[in-house]
């Protein structure tokens, strides 16, 4: 839980729109080369699969620093800390156009640095300004920055590199996330007023993680986040592939369901989190989302035989598998104990999640011998989440009467 902002402070909506297109500009940077892999490994004259590394990169910074995130907040302020994440976002821009390897990695490590901090700067300024009864849907608009951004790098960095060359795109770029820094840099004073200098870094990551798993409500958090994530990754990395291989599918085709995939993601993040906020248990909204994801990754196999059916089932997954996020991000600074929150804390479970998955789907793969299949193997760990978060939602309902 969070202490109230002032009322001098800016408005919600403002503080909304800043936090999301700072989501836009963390996630395109994340996203930034895989949208010209062939592009740029020409340039530094190797396969474009080593790119690959370059996203590990990421995420492998990502985990190291979502574990430190919250403390930092505590330090020095959801404002500063956010601005440290755009300025990684800005620099790894910068650093990926310097067209170098060393260059590219350093980079990385910035980028990973700033997404991992960006979502627990953000739920920290929220988390006090959104009233209750719209937190869901306050946190799932601002997660809608995550495809947006996708969007963004996928439809904005191509035609780009292709007009003025692809590092000036990637130093033009960077400059959003700069900019908005030094928008940040106004709005510090009315969002900082809660941090907490004496707060060392090294005692906050132990004692933060041993609150996550002491609490039952961020335990289950933490472990959603790693099932759900793992799923999404694989609904994002592989679905294209299982189109063209497993059903024989244009790429073009195959690209463009893609596009609409990320779209309905988009669309499920606002509309769960609305869902959250109506019936007042995002616990029993993620269940939910684990049963339409387990059931849809069965469906996917019917795409051959029966195309209506096995396209419904695609787009419900966009729908429910990358939709999530915002719901789980609301839910844990809800059950967050004490000022600020331990969004750092539990997702690092879900970058690891995002590590694991694709890495699980390809290896079940190679057992399987076809992605539709190994889709039906990963409808497991939906169901799980399903049921871990139907417990969740019953433990609370019977636990409310004995706190009345």
């Amino acid at each position: 839980m969070t202490a109230p902002i002032p009322p001098a402070s800016p408005t919600l909506y403002g503080t909304l729109s800043l936090t999301t297109l700072s989501q836009i500009a963390a996630t395109s940077s994340v996203l930034a080369l895989t949208t010209i892999p062939t592009v740029v490994a020409d340039a530094l004259h190797v396969s474009p699969h080593v790119l690959g590394y370059q996203v590990s990169l990421i995420y492998a910074a990502g985990i190291v620093f979502s574990m430190v995130s919250s403390s930092m907040v505590k330090r020095w302020g959801a404002g500063r800390v956010g601005q440290l994440a755009l300025l990684g976002a800005g620099l790894g821009f910068i650093g990926m156009a310097s067209g170098t390897i060393v260059g590219m990695a350093l980079a990385s490590a910035l980028i990973g640095i700033g997404y991992a901090l960006n979502n627990p700067s953000s739920s920290h300024i929220l988390s006090r300004l959104a009233p209750r009864a719209r937190r869901n849907l306050i946190f799932s608009i601002k997660q809608a920055g995550v495809p947006l951004g996708g969007v963004l790098a996928a439809l904005g960095i191509p035609p780009l590199a292709h007009a003025i060359g692809w590092q000036a795109t990637l130093a033009l770029f960077g400059l959003f996330p700069l900019a908005l820094a030094a928008i940040y840099h106004f709005r510090r004073a009315s969002w900082d007023t809660d941090r907490q200098p004496q707060v060392t870094l090294g005692r906050g990551i132990i004692a933060g993680q041993k609150l996550v798993w002491r609490t039952a409500n961020l335990r289950a958090l933490a472990i959603l986040g790693f099932l759900y994530s793992a799923v999404q990754l694989s609904i994002s990395t592989f679905t294209v592939t299982m189109l063209i291989e497993d059903f024989g599918w244009n790429a073009i085709k195959a690209a463009s369901l893609a596009a609409a995939l990320q779209a309905f993601g988009a669309v499920g993040r606002v509309i769960w989190g609305l869902a959250a906020d109506r019936v007042n248990s995002g616990f029993l909204v993620l269940s939910f989302i684990g049963l339409v994801t387990g059931g849809a990754s069965l469906g996917f196999a019917l795409t051959g035989s029966a195309p209506l059916i096995g396209l419904a089932a695609i787009f419900a997954s966009g729908l429910t598998g990358l939709g999530w996020n915002g719901v789980l991000l609301a839910e844990t600074a809800d059950a967050s104990p004490g000022p600020g929150t331990l969004t750092g804390e539990v997702l690092t479970y879900t970058f690891v999640g995002v590590m694991v998955g694709p890495a699980s789907f390809a290896l079940a793969y190679e057992i399987i011998g076809n992605y539709a299949g190994t889709f039906v193997l990963f409808s497991a760990l939906s169901f799980i989440g399903c049921a871990l978060a139907f417990a969740r939602h019953m433990g609370r309902r019977r636990a409310k009467p004995l706190l009345a």
